[in-house]
């Protein structure tokens, strides 16, 4: 029985081990904007426009997610404050001009044409 359990333990390192590559391989954030880049070359970059990833809106609360943080409304994000959500789009106001993220910008939205019967 001993035997048995010594070779289960062995085959299991074995298995563990020869699959070490495939634990090691780095993982996709689904929240990271598509923009981001990695490393202190992205820090010096210049920052970019404000990113819309989400909105949770329900009767009690509004939020925005905007480069990854989670944003009440009337909270300020980089120095402008969410003045507004709604399903996909949130509205940021700074010194009196307003800024509109859109969840999908390069979206088009068209109305559907309803054929006549």
């Amino acid at each position: 029985m001993r035997q048995i359990v010594c070779l289960s333990v062995v085959a299991a390192l074995a298995c563990a081990l020869a699959h070490a590559d495939v634990r090691a391989q780095a993982m996709h954030d689904p929240m990271r904007p598509a923009d981001a880049t990695a490393g202190a070359a992205g820090r010096a970059a210049a920052p970019s426009a404000p990113a819309l990833q989400a909105v949770i809106t329900s009767p009690g609360r509004k939020l925005a997610i905007i480069d990854g943080a989670v944003v009440p409304l009337g909270s300020t994000v980089r120095g402008s404050t969410l003045s507004g959500v709604s399903d996909s789009v949130a509205v940021l106001q700074k010194d009196g001009s307003r800024d509109v993220l859109l969840m999908h910008p390069d979206i088009e939205k068209k109305p559907s044409r309803r054929e006549s019967q």
